[in-house]
């Protein structure tokens, strides 16, 4: 996860939104892009990890069981959990962009959020995960800008 996973910022086309990401995309020659395809699954393998070793991860970490929650899939129409991720990580087809990663990380946690009240444990971990999820991801990315 160091600060020489990316191509230079100017390079890769790097423009900010919202959670202070960039738009990532692969440089021109089919080298580079290889390159960087498995530079950007090496970041997002590491930010899973972590994300799976965090002690809020464990309501995350499988997919919901309609056994233990019948209604769930009533609610939440597209569910999101780690495993699942992982699944599509490891496939190394699925993730083509790291915005797609972060919307899937993004859909986990507003899933958390809209079928549990703020009050339960569930919010909470939600919450406390993404928070440590973005603060990483800004983390790296100011890295390796000053490397850039």
């Amino acid at each position: 996860m160091g600060g020489s996973c990316f191509v230079k910022t100017g390079e890769a086309g790097w423009t900010s939104d919202q959670w202070g990401h960039s738009r990532f995309k692969a440089t021109n020659s089919s080298a580079e892009s290889v390159a960087y395809r498995q530079q950007l699954n090496t970041f997002m393998r590491g930010l899973l990890k972590m994300m799976n070793e965090h002690l809020d991860s464990w309501p995350f970490k499988e997919p919901v069981d309609p056994r233990d929650v019948p209604d769930y899939y009533d609610i939440i129409k597209d569910p999101m959990d780690l495993r699942t991720m992982s699944k599509r990580l490891e496939s190394e087809l699925y993730y083509v962009t790291f915005e797609m990663f972060v919307a899937d990380v993004k859909r986990m946690f507003a899933n958390a959020r809209t079928y549990n009240s703020p009050e339960t444990i569930y919010y909470k971990c939600a919450t406390r995960l993404e928070n440590y999820f973005s603060n990483k991801v800004q983390a790296h990315l100011q890295a390796s800008s000053k490397i850039a």
